[in-house]
C-alpha cells in the first residue's frame, strides 16, 4: 500500500511573469508545516506600497500555500499566496527547516546512498528522474 502524499505545491509565475523558486517550511514526515507560519511578521508589497503584516493562519488550496494576514496597524484581514509575502525569521530557511529537508530522501539511481531534494543540482535531479522514469518502465514491461 502506497503512504499518502500531500498536496503538491505549485508555484505559478507572479505578475511579471518571472517565477522564483520558493522554499517552503516542512514537518518531520515532509508536509507542508502550517504551523510555522503562524505569528510571523512580514510584507507585502503592492502599487508601490510596503504594508507590513501579522501571519495569523495558513492554508494550501488549490497547490498554493495561502497566508491569512492582517496590517501591523490598521484593520483587516486578507489571505495572501506565499510567493507574494517576504516572511521575516522564514520559518523555512531554518536550522530546524535544513535539517527536516535533509530527511526527505530520494534514493540516487544507483542506489548507493541517497540525497535530499534541497541539495541537489539540476543535472543530479535531472539524472534522478530519468533514472526512477527508466525504472518505472522496466516495472510496467515486468
Amino acid at each position: 500500500m502506497k503512504a499518502k502524499q500531500s498536496p503538491m505545491i505549485v508555484n505559478t509565475a507572479k505578475t511579471d511573469g518571472i517565477i522564483t523558486p520558493i522554499k517552503y517550511a516542512r514537518t518531520k514526515n515532509g508536509k507542508i508545516d502550517l504551523d510555522a507560519y503562524k505569528g510571523k511578521k512580514g510584507q507585502i508589497k503592492e502599487n508601490n506600497l510596503t504594508i507590513d503584516v501579522n501571519i495569523v493562519d495558513s492554508r494550501v488550496r488549490y497547490g498554493h500555500l495561502d497566508l491569512r494576514v492582517t496590517p501591523v496597524s490598521g484593520d483587516g484581514e486578507v489571505w495572501v499566496e506565499r510567493k507574494n509575502i517576504l516572511i521575516h525569521n522564514d520559518p523555512a530557511m531554518t536550522v530546524k527547516e535544513n535539517k527536516v529537508a535533509a530527511r526527505t530522501f530520494v534514493s540516487d539511481h544507483d542506489n548507493n546512498g541517497a540525497k535530499a531534494f534541497s541539495a541537489m543540482n539540476a543535472d543530479e535531479l535531472r539524472a534522478l528522474v530519468t533514472a526512477l522514469v527508466e525504472k518505472e518502465r522496466k516495472t510496467q514491461k515486468a
